[in-house]
């Protein structure tokens, strides 16, 4: 029964020392401590709380045990507060938080579609707004990234600058300055911010004018590596589908960028031009032993002549549309980064 169930919980909290194993792999996130609880959660304002998982069994050994953050959030919210769960990995019994949870799915270390973000904001806002008490607590897995970009969207949506939300979460969830580090993430915030129009005087939320999807034809992938992984296998995927129902992303295509010996460089008329300068993995730091890479993909352009490139020419250019993620992989299949945009925003040929 469930003094069974809380004495077993309690035999866990003993004997694995789990307060301390938490700390270990919450690192440096800022944590919440009331009582003898010790919990991977922070206030980034009086009513947005972001923690890691809620997390049941042997993972609530270096999560948050769901039956803490449940007593901490009823003891300090009562009835006043709503869950929201960002993992497309992992759910639980909506009723754990008295059925007020709702799950906006995408996947770890990644970016929603756009009309995704939009759901998210507006439904806070409408929770928000009914009831001067209401808080939102907002998780992924670690509580960092996704949660972070989601956070900072809403803050964005209520008229905070991008940096200045970015440097807020930043600020809020760790003691060490890092919240949002993936570029792909902060990329999608500046993204959101460009989705918002603000009426002079009125105290309402923004209106939301999302993107007309734009075609874009990719016509080349050039990776300038440092790495001489060779070759690097591509992945291009579209991300599709926005709402409470989660929906793989779906591969246009994959490939493989090869060496390209100088002089056998096919010339390209500048037709879109992205480039990501990429130093991926936030837990690694350190620049000696870091992959650097910039991905060009489209035209000519003088950045790193010098260095050896890997191209990938497609026979006909490929469209592309929406939110799009690129992933690279090295030789063994390990995952070197990836890059996510959305093809409206590229102007001038250049990605921002």
């Amino acid at each position: 029964g469930h003094g069974g169930h809380m004495l077993r919980e309690k035999i866990l909290e003993m004997v694995l020392g789990a307060r301390f194993i938490r700390a270990i792999v919450s690192k440096k996130r800022r944590r919440f401590v009331m009582g003898s609880f010790d919990l991977d959660m922070s206030y980034i304002t009086d009513r947005l709380v972001a923690m890691s998982f809620p997390s049941q069994h042997i993972r609530a050994v270096y999560r948050n045990p769901l039956w803490q953050v449940k007593r901490v959030l009823d003891t300090k919210h009562a009835s006043f507060y709503k869950v929201y769960n960002l993992c497309a990995e992992e759910t639980y019994d909506p009723e754990d938080f008295h059925g007020r949870v709702e799950v906006i799915p995408f996947d770890d270390n990644h970016v929603p579609p756009l009309s995704l973000i939009k759901l998210f904001c507006e439904s806070v806002h409408s929770w928000l707004s009914s009831d001067s008490r209401n808080v939102a607590v907002i998780h992924c897995m670690a509580g960092k990234g996704r949660t972070g970009l989601m956070v900072c969207a809403y803050l964005v949506y209520m008229g905070t600058p991008v940096e200045e939300a970015l440097r807020l979460y930043a600020d809020r969830r760790s003691y060490v300055n890092e919240g949002v580090t993936i570029a792909s993430q902060r990329r999608y915030v500046t993204y959101w911010s460009k989705t918002l129009v603000f009426h002079n005087g009125s105290t309402t939320p923004p209106e939301v004018l999302l993107p007309i999807s734009k075609s874009r034809e990719l016509q080349r992938i050039r990776l300038y590596d440092t790495l001489c992984s060779n070759p690097v296998q591509f992945v291009i995927q579209e991300i599709r589908g926005a709402g409470q129902l989660y929906q793989p992303s779906a591969e246009v295509v994959r490939n493989y960028c090869r060496t390209v010996r100088k002089g056998n460089q096919k010339i390209m008329n500048p037709r879109y031009y992205l480039s990501f300068l990429h130093n991926d993995n936030d837990e690694k730091k350190g620049d000696e032993e870091q992959p650097h890479f910039v991905v060009q993909m489209d035209t000519e352009s003088s950045i790193i002549y010098k260095k050896m490139c890997l191209d990938y020419n497609f026979e006909k250019p490929l469209l592309i549309t929406g939110d799009v993620r690129v992933i690279f992989y090295d030789r063994s299949g390990s995952r070197l980064f990836y890059a996510c945009f959305n093809t409206a925003f590229i102007v001038n040929s250049i990605l921002q």
